[in-house]
Order: C-alpha cells, then structure tokens, then sequence
C-alpha cells in the first residue's frame, strides 16, 4: 500500500469511520456501465473522499533548496529526498 493511501485510511479512522469501510473491489474488477474499478473502495463515499485527499495531495508541489549552496552536498543526496516526498504522496517543482 502506498504511504499516501495508508495516512488516509488511518486518518479515515481517526475520524470514526469503519475499517470495513475501507474494503476495495479486488484490482481488475470490471462492472459493466463502469468499467475497471479495480482497487475502488467499494462504498461510494470513501471513494470519493479518497479522489478528494488524492487531488489535495497532487496540488501540493514542494521546491527542494540548493543544498550545495550551504555546503550540504555530501550529506544529503537529492534522490532520497525527492523519493522521500514523492512517496509521501507529494510532488517536487520541476521533477
């Protein structure tokens, strides 16, 4: 599961909702009208809070400072740090 789905369904119930709440159609699910929705959270609702915690997570685009530029360049390496935001859901400006 990846990290941006798993904050939601434990933030999902934190706010009271129901672990059978979080149950998805398995991956290549088709339903006719429909189409795949394989891996769709099966209660309407969910799903459409999980597209509106998605589109949150997509507008947010985080600019990495030069760290060579504060002599940072042997510790840090920038490919960790942006695999580290990229899996947090997030995206890095002009990556």
């Amino acid at each position: 599961m990846d990290e941006s789905r798993k904050q939601f369904e434990e933030s999902w119930l934190r706010r009271g909702g129901e672990s059978s709440d979080l149950i998805r159609y398995p991956e290549n699910h088709h339903e006719i009208g429909s189409g795949n929705i394989g891996g769709q959270y099966v209660m309407d609702d969910v799903q459409g809070h999980w597209q509106t915690w998605q589109a949150s997570r997509a507008a947010v685009e985080i600019e990495l400072p030069d760290v060579c530029a504060w002599n940072l360049c042997e510790l840090l390496d920038k490919k960790y740090v942006v695999k580290a935001i990229n899996d947090a859901g997030l995206k890095v400006k002009g990556e």
